[in-house]
């Protein structure tokens, strides 16, 4: 299975969410990191890859377009 990149974010936590809500979709999905965590710790030198299978990332898009529109607690309605 090729796993290709469908996103990337600085942040762990952050990368944990959107890996929650792929999986929520029932799109497997991996977080990579640079492996430098540890001796790098600043988040711009570290990016998050978020990966799905090649024939999933239409879906990913989609779902993850919707999830960036969603409105943040902070947001009034």
């Amino acid at each position: 299975m090729e796993l290709e990149t469908v996103t990337i974010v600085y942040d762990a936590g952050q990368a944990n969410v959107v890996r929650g809500v792929l999986e929520q979709a029932g799109i497997e999905a991996v977080v990579a990191g640079t492996g430098t965590e540890d001796v790098f710790v600043t988040p711009e030198t570290n990016p998050y890859h978020i990966l799905v299978a090649e024939a999933d990332m239409e879906l990913a898009r989609e779902v993850l377009a919707q999830f960036d529109a969603a409105p943040d607690d902070d947001d009034e309605v």
